[in-house]
C-alpha cells in the first residue's frame, strides 16, 4: 500500500505532468483480465480454466475494460502495456576503466568454499543466440512467448547481451567470462520481447507475466528482469508475489530515465515484495551513471552498468553496452553464487545479504540507494556463510521495499572484445541536473513507505 502523501497544489500539478510524460503505451486490441470464480449461469466459465490472469482480444481496450469492470464478473481488467527497451546513445562520453569490484576475490572464495549446488536463472527478455560459443554450455530449454514455441532465438540482441554478463563461459580461451562463470549455472531464456518495425526491442506485458509464471513453475531460483515501465499493473504484481511464494528471487533493473523512483514509480522494481532486488547502474568513478534511476527507498543496490563487454548475436561480442539492463545480470550473477554456496538461502535473505555487503563510500552517492554503494561479490559470499545471524541482526531496521517494467538497455557499438575475463567499461560523468529536481519536490511532498506486502 502506498504511503500517505501530503502535497500542495503546485506539487500535484508537477506530479500529474510527470505522470503524463511517463505513461506507458498499451495494445488497443488486447487486455489482461482476471475473472472471478465461475458460477452457474455466468458467461465467464473460462475462469474455471485458470486462477491466473489471461489476455483476451477486444475491439477497444478502454471500452472493454470499463464494461468488464461494470459487469462484476472480473476481479480486475487492465491494459496490456507495451514494454520497450530503453536505449542510450552510442556516443555517450565515458572515460576510464572499472575497478574489479572484488569479483576475482569472490571467484577465489567461491572456488575454495566448494560451492556446487546448481542454480537455474531465468532470463525473461528477448531470447538468446543459442549457437554462441560462450553461452551454449550454460543454456537450458526455455520458451518463446512471441512465436509460441520452445526455441527462444534472439533477434534483437538484448537478451544475448544480458546472458553474457550473467554467465558467459569462463576459462574456455575465447571471449569473456560472465559474473557467475564458476557456478553450476543453468540459464533459461524466456522470450517475450522482439524487434518491432521501428527497430526497437518491445514486448507485451501479458507475455512477460506468462514468462514469470513459466520460470517459477520450471525450477528457476532467480529471475532476471532487465526491463521496466512506469504504470502500475496488478497482474504483474501477482506474478511477482507468486514467485515470492515459491522462493524465487527477482532481480530488476531500476530504469534509465535518471529519475527518483521514490517520487515517480518504475515497475517491476518498485513493487513492495521483499524478493525483489532493484539495481541501479554505476560508472567507474563510483557515482551513479547519469542515465540511471535511483531512490533510497525503492532502489536497493548499484552495479557496473557502463561500457561493459558482453556476448551479442551471430557468435560475436559487443565491446560497449551500458544501462541498468546490464547492471541487473551483474547482480543476478552474484546472487547465483550465493545460492550455489548455500541453497537454503531464501530470497529475502539473499536480498538482505546483497544490500548489507555493498561497498559504501561517499563516491557511491549513498543518498540515492538503499545499499549505500556498489555490489561487492566477495563481501556477499563472506556473509552468506552466516546468513542466519546476518538476517537476525538489528542494524536500524530491515531494508525496505515499496509497491511498483521497458527493457533497461543502454548503448553498445556492436564491436568485438579482444580478451577474456570480466566486464570492462568507462567512467560515468557526475549525475545530471535532472537527478536533483526531485529534491525540490521534497519541500512540498511527504511520503512514507511500508515494508513488506501491500495491504
Amino acid at each position: 500500500m502506498k504511503g500517505t502523501r501530503i502535497v500542495t497544489a503546485s506539487a500535484i500539478v508537477l506530479l500529474l505532468l510527470a505522470s503524463a510524460l511517463h505513461a506507458s503505451s498499451y495494445r488497443t486490441d488486447r487486455i489482461i483480465v482476471k475473472f472471478r470464480q465461475a458460477v452457474p449461469g455466468t458467461a465467464s466459465a473460462v475462469a474455471a480454466l485458470s486462477s491466473r490472469p489471461v489476455a483476451i482480444a477486444v475491439d477497444d481496450a478502454q471500452k472493454a475494460i470499463a464494461e468488464l469492470e461494470a459487469s462484476g464478473e472480473v476481479e480486475y481488467a487492465e491494459p496490456d502495456y507495451i514494454i520497450e527497451a530503453e536505449e542510450v546513445p552510442s556516443d555517450w562520453p565515458y572515460r576510464g576503466q572499472w575497478a574489479q569490484l572484488a569479483i576475482e576475490q569472490a571467484w577465489d572464495l567461491f572456488s575454495s568454499s566448494g560451492g556446487s549446488s546448481s542454480v537455474i536463472v531465468a532470463v525473461v527478455d528477448s531470447g538468446v543466440d543459442f549457437s554462441h560459443p560462450d553461452l551454449s554450455g550454460v543454456l537450458v530449454k526455455g520458451y518463446d512467448f512471441v512465436a509460441k514455441d520452445d526455441v527462444p532465438e534472439d533477434n534483437s540482441g538484448h537478451g544475448t547481451k544480458v546472458c553474457g554478463v550473467l554467465g558467459a563461459v569462463g576459462g574456455n580461451g575465447i571471449g569473456i567470462a560472465g559474473v557467475a562463470w564458476e557456478v553450476d549455472l543453468a540459464v533459461m531464456p524466456l522470450k517475450f520481447m522482439d524487434t518491432d518495425s521501428s527497430g526497437k526491442t518491445t514486448g507485451n506485458l501479458s507475455d512477460a507475466i506468462k514468462a514469470i509464471y513459466y520460470a517459477v513453475d520450471h525450477g528457476a531460483r532467480i529471475i532476471n528482469a532487465s526491463w521496466g515501465f512506469y504504470d502500475y499493473s496488478r497482474s504483474l504484481e501477482e506474478a511477482i508475489e507468486y514467485a515470492r511464494s515459491k522462493g524465487v528471487l527477482v532481480v530488476c533493473s531500476a530504469g534509465n530515465k535518471g529519475q527518483d523512483n521514490d517520487v515517480l514509480d518504475h515497475y517491476p522494481s518498485n513493487y513492495p515484495q521483499d524478493n525483489i532486488v532493484a539495481v541501479a547502474a554505476l560508472g567507474t568513478d563510483g557515482t551513479l551513471a547519469s542515465f540511471s534511476n535511483y531512490g533510497v527507498k525503492n532502489v536497493d543496490v548499484a552495479a557496473p552498468g557502463v561500457g561493459l563487454v558482453t556476448t551479442t548475436l551471430n557468435g560475436g561480442y559487443a565491446s560497449w553496452v551500458s544501462g541498468t539492463s546490464y547492471s541487473t545480470p551483474f547482480v543476478s550473477g552474484v546472487a547465483a553464487m550465493l545460492l550455489a554456496t548455500d541453497d537454503t538461502i531464501s530470497p529475502e535473505e539473499a536480498r538482505d545479504i546483497l544490500i548489507r555487503s555493498c561497498s559504501q563510500s561517499p563516491q557511491a552517492a549513498s543518498f540515492a540507494i538503499a545499499g549505500l554503494g556498489c555490489i561487492n561479490a566477495f563481501e556477499a559470499l563472506a556473509l552468506a556463510g552466516s546468513h542466519d545471524e546476518t538476517s537476525s541482526q538489528d542494524s536500524g531496521g530491515e531494508p525496505s521495499r515499496t509497491a511498483e517494467g521497458s527493457s533497461d538497455q543502454g548503448m553498445d557499438d556492436g564491436g568485438s572484445s579482444g580478451g577474456s575475463g570480466c566486464l570492462i567499461s568507462t567512467a560515468a560523468p557526475s549525475p545530471s541536473i535532472g537527478m536533483l529536481l526531485p529534491v525540490l519536490l521534497t519541500i512540498v511532498l511527504f511520503r512514507t513507505r511500508r515494508t513488506g506486502l501491500p495491504e
